[in-house]
C-alpha cells in the first residue's frame, strides 16, 4: 500500500473538493473542520509555513462559500474553535464578515460570537494574534460597524469600560460614524449591572460627545443610575433633559422615576405621582412597585387599596405580581386567612393561576414562622383544586409539618398520595428557615 500524500497535498486536495460541492451538510462540515486541523497540527501556531497558507486558504474559501448555508456555516465555525484552529486575522475576518452579514443581534450568532474570545484573555490561545489596532483597523476599513457595535459590547460585558470608549471615541475620530444608540444603552447598563453607578453620568456625556442620540431607553438608564445612588433630584431632572431634546416621556420613563421613589423609602410620593398622571401614561409595572413599595413600609393596608381600589378606578388590571406581593406581604405578617382570600379573588379573576412554586413558599415562609397548622391549611387548601400542581417538595413539607405536629396519620396519608401519583419525595433540610426571594 502507498504511503498517505503529505499535508499539504491532502489539504489542496481538500480545497479542490470545497471548491467543487459546495452543499455541506453537518456531518460533513464537522469532518471538514476537524481534518484540516489535524492535518497541520504541528503547524498551526507558523503561519507562514507552506502548509498553514493552504489550511488558511481551505478555511477562507469554506467560510465564504457557506455564506448562504447559515447553520452549516456556524457549526463550521464552532467546531473550527473545538478542534484547536487558531484564527488569523484574515480568517476571524471573514467570520465577522459572515456575523454582519447576517443578523448580528440574533442569538445563534452572539452565541457564536468570536469577539469574547478575543477579548477574554484567557481565550488568545486560540488566535494567531492578540486586539489590537490591527483588527481595529480592519474592522474600520470594510465598515463593519455592527462588528466594532460588537466589539463594545464585550468590553462593557466583561467590565473593560475604558476600552469600550476608546472604541467608541475612535470610531468617530477615524470614520466619523455615528455610535450606535443601542450599543450605548448596552455600555450604560452593563456600568449599572457592574454597580458602576458614579460613572453612568460621566460616560452618558462622553458618548453624546460622541454622537449618542438618545432615545428614552437612554434616559431610564439615567434615571435609574441616579436612583441606585440615591440622588432623587438628578432622577427627576432627566424629565427636563427629555422636554430639551423634544423627547416625550412614556409609561417606560414614568415606571422607571416610580420604582426609583420606592426602592428610596418614597413610596408616598410615587403614589401621588401614580395619581396625577394620565392612565395612558402608566402600566402595571407601576402599580406593582407602588404596591410592593407600600409592604416594604409595612402599610398593607395602603397597598391593599392600591390593588383593589386604585386600579380599578384606573381601569388597570392588575397582575400576578400585584396580587403576589401583597399575598406574601400578609403570608410575612402571619395573617393567612387574608393571603388565601386573595389567592381566590386573584383565581376568579382568571389571574394566572398560582403555581406549585408559590405554594412552596407559601408553606415554607409559615413553617419558618413557626406556623406549622396554617402551613398544613395551605396545603390542604391548593391540594383541593384540580388546576393547582403540587410537587414533591410541597409534599414534603406538608409531611415535615404533620410529623412536627403530631399527626402521623395525615403524614402517612400525603406519603400514599404521593405514591400514588408517582411523585417523588424530596428531603428538606431548611423547612424551620424562611425563604429568599
Amino acid at each position: 500500500m502507498p504511503p498517505p500524500p503529505p499535508p499539504f497535498i491532502r489539504l489542496a486536495s481538500r480545497c479542490n473538493l470545497v471548491k467543487c460541492s459546495w452543499n455541506v451538510r453537518w456531518k460533513s462540515v464537522r469532518s471538514l473542520a476537524y481534518a484540516t486541523c489535524s492535518d497541520v497540527a504541528d503547524s498551526s501556531s507558523d503561519t507562514s509555513h507552506p502548509v498553514s497558507k493552504i489550511k488558511f486558504k481551505v478555511i477562507n474559501e469554506t467560510l465564504k462559500q457557506l455564506e448562504s448555508e447559515r447553520s452549516s456555516a456556524l457549526l463550521f465555525i464552532r467546531e473550527l474553535k473545538e478542534s484547536g484552529f487558531k484564527h488569523d486575522l484574515e480568517t476571524y475576518m471573514s467570520v465577522v464578515r459572515l456575523l454582519c452579514h447576517w443578523d448580528w443581534g440574533s442569538m445563534d450568532v452572539r452565541s457564536n460570537n468570536l469577539l469574547n474570545d478575543v477579548i477574554d484573555n484567557t481565550n488568545w490561545e486560540v488566535f494567531n494574534f492578540e486586539i489590537s489596532d490591527k483588527l481595529f483597523d480592519a474592522l474600520m476599513e470594510e465598515k463593519l460597524i455592527k462588528a466594532v457595535d460588537g466589539l463594545v459590547e464585550v468590553y462593557a460585558s466583561v467590565g473593560k469600560f475604558e476600552e469600550a470608549m476608546y472604541t467608541l471615541s475612535e470610531m468617530k475620530s477615524r470614520g466619523g460614524l455615528v455610535v450606535s444608540t443601542e450599543t450605548c444603552n448596552f455600555v450604560l447598563n452593563k456600568l449599572i449591572m457592574w454597580d458602576k453607578e458614579d460613572m453612568v453620568e460621566s460616560v452618558y456625556r462622553e458618548l453624546k460627545r460622541n454622537g449618542l442620540i438618545p432615545n428614552v431607553y437612554t434616559y431610564g438608564m439615567l434615571i435609574r443610575g441616579h436612583g441606585r445612588k440615591g440622588c432623587l433630584k438628578e432622577a427627576w431632572d432627566v424629565f427636563r433633559q427629555m422636554e430639551e431634546a423634544g423627547i416625550e416621556p412614556n409609561a417606560f420613563i414614568y415606571s422607571r422615576y416610580i420604582h426609583v421613589l420606592c426602592c428610596n423609602g418614597k413610596t408616598d410620593l410615587a403614589f401621588q405621582v401614580v395619581k396625577d398622571l394620565n392612565k395612558p401614561l402608566l402600566d402595571v409595572f407601576s402599580y406593582a412597585c407602588v404596591i410592593r413599595g407600600f409592604i416594604k413600609e409595612s402599610k398593607l393596608q395602603d397597598a391593599e387599596d392600591v390593588l383593589l381600589h386604585e386600579m380599578k378606578l384606573r381601569e388597570v388590571v392588575p397582575d400576578a405580581r400585584c396580587y403576589g406581593a401583597l399575598i406574601r406581604g400578609y403570608c410575612e405578617k402571619g395573617d393567612i386567612v387574608k393571603a388565601l382570600v386573595l389567592c381566590k379573588e386573584m383565581e376568579s379573576r382568571g389571574i394566572q393561576t398560582i403555581d406549585h412554586g408559590y405554594v412552596r413558599w407559601m408553606m415554607q415562609y409559615l413553617c419558618g414562622l413557626g406556623m406549622l397548622d396554617e402551613a398544613l391549611y395551605v396545603f390542604k387548601h391548593f391540594k383541593q383544586q384540580s388546576r393547582v400542581f403540587l410537587d414533591g417538595v410541597s409534599f414534603s413539607i406538608a409531611i415535615d409539618a404533620a410529623c412536627k405536629l403530631g399527626k402521623m396519620d395525615d403524614a402517612m396519608g400525603l406519603l400514599e398520595q404521593m405514591k400514588g401519583n408517582k411523585i417523588k419525595p424530596i428531603v428538606m433540610h431548611t423547612l424551620g428557615s424562611k425563604p429568599t426571594e
